[in-house]
Parts: C-alpha cells; sequence; structure tokens
C-alpha cells in the first residue's frame, strides 16, 4: 500500500558523531598463523592483495583522489571496508548490491542495535555461554539524508521486502537514510551510502557482552568505573549511562 508520509519525507541535513560496534580480539591473530611458514607470508598476502576487494577500492579511490591518500577520512579501513566487502545478507535497506554502513546517533542506539543483532546471530549458532568482547567506533558524519525519522509504517516494517521497497523511493541526490531502528524507537540510526560523509573514525570504549546460551543478558564497559549495562535498558527511550 502507497504511503503518502513517504512522499513527504525530506532531505535532511545531519552532522554529528555516530557509532557502531565491532568485534575485539586481542591479541590480533594473522589469518595464516600456523598455516604458513613465516618466510613466505609476505609472498602470501601480496598474491592475497590482488584480489582483495579492500585494497582494489582504496588503490582505485586513491587514483581519483592524488595527493595523500593516507590523510583522506573515506579511505580508512573502518570506512572503506564496509562499502567493499558486500553484506551477503544484505542491509536493514538494502540488499548486498547497495553497499551500505548502518550507524547510530547515539552510544546507546549503537548498543540497542548490537546486542540485538549479535544476540539472534548467537542464538541461531546455538552458541555455548560465552563472552564478547567489542569495541566501539566513533564516526564524524556530515551528509544530506533521506530523512524517513517518526514514519509509523517504517517501523512496522519488518518484512524484508517492504524495507526494500521503502527504500527503493530514496530521492537520487540523499547520501543515506535517517531512521528510528527497530531496536530502539526513540533512537536515530543512520544508513550512509556513500563514503564521502564520514570523517576519520576513532576507537573508543570497549565492552564486553555476556552470553549465557540463550541470551545477552548483561554487558559492561571496560571504562574506568566497569560500567554494567542490563540489556533490556538499552531499548528505553530515556538515556542511560553506557560508559564513561
Amino acid at each position: 500500500m502507497h504511503n503518502a508520509a513517504l512522499d513527504r519525507a525530506p532531505i535532511a541535513e545531519w552532522s554529528g558523531d555516530a557509532y557502531r560496534l565491532i568485534p575485539s580480539r586481542f591479541p590480533p591473530v594473522n589469518v595464516y598463523e600456523g598455516l604458513i611458514a613465516n618466510d613466505r607470508l609476505d609472498d602470501v598476502y601480496a598474491a592475497e592483495n590482488l584480489t582483495n576487494p579492500r585494497i582494489r577500492s582504496f588503490d582505485r579511490l586513491a587514483a581519483t583522489r592524488g595527493g595523500d591518500a593516507s590523510s583522506d577520512p573515506s579511505l580508512q579501513n573502518w570506512n572503506l571496508a564496509p562499502f567493499a566487502y558486500g553484506n551477503p545478507d544484505g542491509t536493514l535497506f538494502f540488499d548486498e548490491m547497495r553497499p551500505c554502513l548502518e550507524l547510530a546517533g547515539d552510544r546507546q542506539t549503537a548498543l540497542a542495535v548490537s546486542v540485538a543483532r549479535r544476540e539472534r546471530f548467537l542464538e541461531n549458532t546455538q552458541e555455548a555461554p560465552i563472552g564478547l568482547d567489542m569495541r566501539l567506533l566513533l564516526h564524524p558524519v556530515s551528509g544530506r539524508f533521506w530523512d524517513l525519522r517518526g514514519i509509523e509504517p517504517l517501523i512496522a516494517a519488518e518484512e524484508l521486502k517492504q524495507r526494500r521497497e521503502i527504500a527503493a523511493g530514496m530521492p537520487d541526490e540523499a547520501q543515506g537514510i535517517l531512521y528510528n531502528p527497530p531496536e530502539r524507537p526513540a533512537g536515530t540510526s543512520i544508513a550512509v551510502i556513500t563514503g564521502d560523509v564520514l570523517g576519520r573514525s576513532v576507537q573508543t570504549v570497549h565492552f564486553r557482552y555476556v552470553w549465557d546460551g540463550r541470551r545477552i543478558a548483561l554487558l559492561y564497559a571496560f571504562d574506568e568505573k566497569g560500567t554494567e549495562i542490563r540489556r533490556e535498558d538499552l531499548s528505553r527511550p530515556e538515556n542511560i549511562s553506557v560508559a564513561a
């Protein structure tokens, strides 16, 4: 059914800090560690890089930018990789053919989305009890977005087909979509479709998700206070303390 509210949705300027969480592993482990002799690792990595989509995207974009590509925020690994590696499951609005970086406008919303999605994954894989270490990335954002916040049918659009149909109506000049995520409808999320709107990202607080075999009931921050957070509090409309 056609929804007139979508036709009236404006293009809005949005600037600020946005957040997402990614897995954190200490110490880092090389993918070929223990499988390839140390004196052959450089050759293996060189061969792999010939078909690595992130490296190819970096080289292609760097050639168009000129100058010192390492100072270009859009070429930073944390900003470039989401657009270089397609998500086979797609994202909230787009299929695997449309690269997209999903961010949240505040830390609490980022955690609510991350915990809910990680919980679904662990439930589907029937993971035994485990502690998951995650790190929070801050991405400065400044761009023009299709503002779908406050549109009730969007929150209720649980079917993938419905969300894809909504996104198909995005104006060409939009650099992504502003929306209220189902995991925390009071918050703001941003579906970014171009790295040009991103500033240089930085790593902030680390968190541990405590999976008890059925759900993530508790998480805590590796901050000075060791802030503990109840999973059910993340979706609340009021702001809670999630880290110092």
